[in-house]
């Protein structure tokens, strides 16, 4: 006897299940950030051997009151007192001049810089660690976080590795002169043959003034490193894509100039508050001690860790897949991704034609379970798009610097999330009687399956994101087809809440990094991914479009108090100034 299960009747979820999903989704996002964010700061009472912010705050005071570009008197004051810090400090820092002609790919030209690199000296005799930042401003600002902060937190990051137990390692600090005109420092610093024995890096820099200090780069063949990051920091902020994705873009580090010679190493930055990038708001007024106890206990994480490990031989023969949840740095070798691909994609296969012998699978509805998140992918898109440029011409663009980024661009971000969602919502409905849950949901999953295909052969750091929803999804599937009625247990709370809840923890850390690196203009591709989500979490976007009565006018009421917070302080002013490029 052969089950029927298409074009079932409405199943209506229990009345609280809708309420309880979306007070899930909140919960956990919220709990997600909260993880994320950084600790808070330490007072400048807290024991020698840790980490203050309070006391590394007393640098920036003195480094970042004016801008201090490369060549400037200022620029000879901040590296006067840093040489002095060091000196106090125990460090016995090397001033090393260079004064001649450099070409790089940013110039080609004569130029005067300085380094600054001060030693830890470590009670064995292997090769030595190497912490990193520049000293240098842009011009147009006093670079309190740009890098002033990274710098004071080396300074108090030295200091208190020398309150406790010797290293076995050399602990190097370096300070990196002209980084802002092209990595200049670095240059110079690593085309010194002496240099290249270096066994690892740590690189700290900022994009912003406040935020979690992320982990975002690594060199190639990681798996070591990974591994003894996972073990070395208490409050990980990273994932593979960051890395996979930064491996795309143009921008540039000192760290770049490490990995050009071959040298492993991690790199560390913050880049909430991107309004105050490169601009006068880069000040000690808009310095975060929170986000620089979290830099700084990364500093001295990096120190103590890799400090006492043989750092002759960091090289592995592949990559690992991570990314953090909950506090931990969840990590697996690379070279699982193709196996864990090819086995996700002969499970879906598996569950088609399982599903096809006990239940009436139409091409027509299985078309419809496909083509419909593609649709309201792209109305989504539309909408959106249109939507940014209505916001851009009536006040974002105003509030927007030269850098691209705009006040207020998570509101405008959140405010697409919940346009794909009512289009989503939208089209389900129309089809609730033209596909079943079934249809609807292997749909979503195959073109999960074609992300995860394309992050397998393009982004296999991002491949996670796709691979483990997916295996959730396909235990639910499996479960609901050894039932009595399959499509009743897909709307069973437990696998509503799963297959909703599982790609939303995996999601909100990128979408939250993502939003506040780039501007809102850009986040636009992200409505085409989250349309895919949604696709996924079917049962979850089906049962909202049963309750669309009230669902649908929430979300656009949410939309609409986004959007008037954001043009309630549309005027450029004084806690909002906007900067002209020079």
């Amino acid at each position: 006897m052969q089950i029927q299960l298409s074009r079932p009747p409405d199943r209506k979820p229990p009345y609280w299940l809708p309420l309880t999903t979306i007070l899930a989704v909140i919960l956990v996002i919220s709990l997600m950030l909260w993880f994320e964010k950084p600790p808070q700061a330490r007072s400048a009472d807290t024991p020698a051997t840790e980490f203050s912010a309070e006391r590394a705050m007393v640098h920036v005071e003195q480094i970042a009151q004016q801008p201090h570009p490369l060549g400037s008197s200022a620029h000879a004051e901040v590296r006067a007192y840093l040489v002095e810090q060091m000196e106090q400090l125990g460090l016995n820092p090397d001033v090393q001049e260079f004064n001649g002609r450099l070409t790089t790919k940013y110039i080609d030209q004569s130029v005067q810089l300085t380094n600054i690199l001060g030693v830890i000296k470590g009670t064995g005799s292997g090769k030595p660690l190497l912490l990193m930042s520049h000293y240098d401003s842009v011009p147009a600002g006093p670079g309190a976080n740009d890098a002033s902060v990274s710098v004071a937190s080396l300074l108090e990051t030295a200091r208190a590795t020398q309150a406790g137990p010797p290293l076995q390692n050399d602990i190097w600090i370096l300070l990196t002169d002209g980084e802002e005109k092209g990595l200049l420092g670095a240059e110079v610093f690593f085309r010194d043959p002496q240099h290249r024995e270096i066994g690892m890096i740590a690189n700290f820099e900022a994009r912003g003034s406040k935020g979690s200090s992320f982990m975002f780069q690594t060199s190639d063949g990681n798996g070591r490193i990974i591994e003894e990051y996972a073990r070395a920091v208490s409050n990980p902020v990273s994932n593979s894509l960051l890395v996979a994705l930064y491996k795309q873009l143009p921008n540039d580090t000192d760290l770049t100039v490490a990995l050009e010679h071959g040298l492993p190493g991690l790199n560390f930055a913050y880049g909430d508050g991107w309004v105050a990038y490169h601009t006068p708001m880069d000040n000690t007024d808009n310095v975060s001690l929170e986000t620089m106890q979290h830099q700084g206990e990364n500093a001295l994480a990096m120190a103590k860790h890799f400090g006492n490990l043989d750092l002759s031989d960091l090289s592995s023969t592949g990559d690992r897949v991570y990314f953090n949840l909950f506090g931990l740095l969840l990590h697996y070798p690379a070279k699982w991704v193709v196996a864990i691909t090819l086995v996700l994609a002969a499970i879906w296969l598996g569950l088609v034609f399982m599903f096809a012998r006990i239940s009436s699978l139409s091409i027509k509805g299985s078309l419809i379970g496909l083509l419909t998140p593609i649709l309201a992918a792209v109305l989504s898109t539309a909408l959106s798009y249109g939507l940014w440029k209505l916001i851009d011409a009536l006040w974002a663009g105003k509030m927007t610097q030269p850098s691209g980024a705009t006040y207020d661009s998570l509101l405008y971000s959140v405010s697409f999330i919940l346009v794909t969602l009512i289009v989503h919502v939208a089209l389900t409905r129309w089809i609730l009687r033209k596909a079943n849950e079934l249809e609807m949901l292997l749909g979503g999953a195959f073109l999960f399956l074609l992300l995860l295909v394309g992050s397998t052969w393009l982004l296999p750091g991002a491949s996670y994101l796709f691979a483990i929803p997916l295996l959730v999804h396909f235990i639910a599937l499996a479960w609901a087809a050894f039932t009595r009625d399959p499509l009743q247990s897909l709307h069973h709370p437990a696998v509503v809440l799963t297959t909703t809840l599982v790609p939303i923890l995996l999601f909100a850390s990128i979408f939250h990094i993502v939003f506040l690196l780039l501007p809102p203009g850009i986040h636009l591709f992200s409505v085409v991914l989250i349309g895919f989500i949604l696709a996924l979490m079917s049962p979850a976007v089906r049962m909202l479009a049963q309750s669309w009565k009230w669902a649908v006018p929430a979300a656009f009421i949410a939309i609409i108090v986004l959007l008037g917070i954001g043009w309630t302080q549309a005027e450029p002013g004084p806690d909002r100034p906007v900067y002209e490029r020079r």
